[in-house]
C-alpha cells in the first residue's frame, strides 16, 4: 500500500472529503435524510416555494431526478405543494414545518459531525486553497 505521505494534493482532499462525507450521510441516514434532501430543504427555506423546474436548475439536476426525490421527500411530510398567486392553478414546492424542524436537526448533524473538529488551522488552510483557487479561476477566465 502507498503511503499517504506520498500522495498527490488532489488525492489527499479528495480522500479527505470522501471520508467526512461518508460520516455526514451516515449520520443524517439515521433521521432519514440524505445530503441531497438537506440541499432541497436549503433552498426551499432560503428561497421560499419555487415551480419544480425552479427547483432543478438551482440545484443543477434534471427535473426527473428532482420529481423523485420530491415523491419521497413529500412521503416523509418534507415538503408540500402551494399555489403559487394569482389564479392558483400552477403549484409550487414548498418546505413543510416537519422539513424545517428535520433541516434544524440535519443541521445539528452538521455541525456536531467531523467537520467540526477540523483544527482553526487547517480550516483556516482550506479556506486560504479555496479562495486562491477561486482567484486563480477568474484569472483564467478574464484572459479566456
Amino acid at each position: 500500500m502507498q503511503n499517504e505521505g506520498d500522495w498527490e494534493a488532489i488525492r489527499l482532499l479528495s480522500t479527505a472529503a470522501r471520508l467526512v462525507r461518508r460520516e455526514i450521510d451516515n449520520r443524517l441516514r439515521s433521521v432519514g435524510l440524505t445530503q441531497e434532501r438537506v440541499t432541497v430543504l436549503r433552498v426551499l427555506d432560503a428561497d421560499g416555494p419555487m415551480k419544480r423546474a425552479e427547483l432543478a436548475r438551482r440545484l443543477r439536476v434534471t427535473a426527473q431526478t428532482l420529481g423523485t426525490s420530491l415523491v419521497t421527500m413529500s412521503r416523509q411530510g418534507l415538503v408540500g405543494e402551494v399555489p403559487l398567486a394569482v389564479n392558483g392553478s400552477r403549484r409550487a414546492v414548498n418546505i413543510s414545518e416537519h422539513g424545517r424542524k428535520m433541516l434544524g436537526q440535519a443541521e445539528d448533524i452538521e455541525q456536531a459531525g467531523f467537520s467540526a473538529a477540523i483544527r482553526p488551522e487547517l480550516r483556516h488552510e482550506l479556506i486560504g486553497l479555496i479562495r486562491e483557487l477561486e482567484a486563480r479561476r477568474a484569472g483564467a477566465s478574464a484572459r479566456g
